[in-house]
């Protein structure tokens, strides 16, 4: 159990400061008959979450850990293994609907005079989407 985000077996120290959980229960058919029943072939429950994640600025280089974080998440791959943090074990899951805010920061001296800008990303969240059930039907 890891208190940091694991992504394909390597380590993020990040923050993960908001985490929506929800549990989707599919089926493989559902019909119902004439008589209004509804008959379900229940495949399971995937767990999915929508992420909040800050990357604290007391690490050294913060803004290439994010970077790489968010090269990770936002690549075009089927899935990955994650661990999400204090989870006890790791899952199989796609990252969808990744997205941040790049703000412009002004850069002042210790007279509050200003002498240039840079950019800074914040705001990272993403979902996390199971790609297989973490509970099956009758097991």
């Amino acid at each position: 159990m890891s208190k940091y985000l694991i992504i394909d077996n390597v380590e993020y120290p990040v923050a993960i400061t908001e985490m929506n959980r929800s549990g989707d229960i599919l089926d493989l058919t559902a019909n119902r008959t004439e008589d209004g029943v509804l008959h379900r072939e229940v495949i399971g429950t995937f767990y999915n979450y929508t992420l909040t994640i800050a990357v604290p600025n007391t690490l050294p280089n913060p803004e290439e850990i994010y970077e790489q974080l968010w090269w990770v998440l936002t690549e075009p791959k089927a899935s990955h293994m994650v661990q999400l943090p204090y989870q006890p074990e790791a899952f199989e899951g796609y990252f969808g609907s990744c997205k941040d805010t790049i703000i412009l920061v002004k850069n002042t001296n210790n007279n509050n005079q200003s002498y240039g800008a840079t950019y800074q990303a914040k705001g990272l969240s993403c979902t996390l989407v199971a790609t297989r059930p973490s509970r099956t039907a009758g097991g």
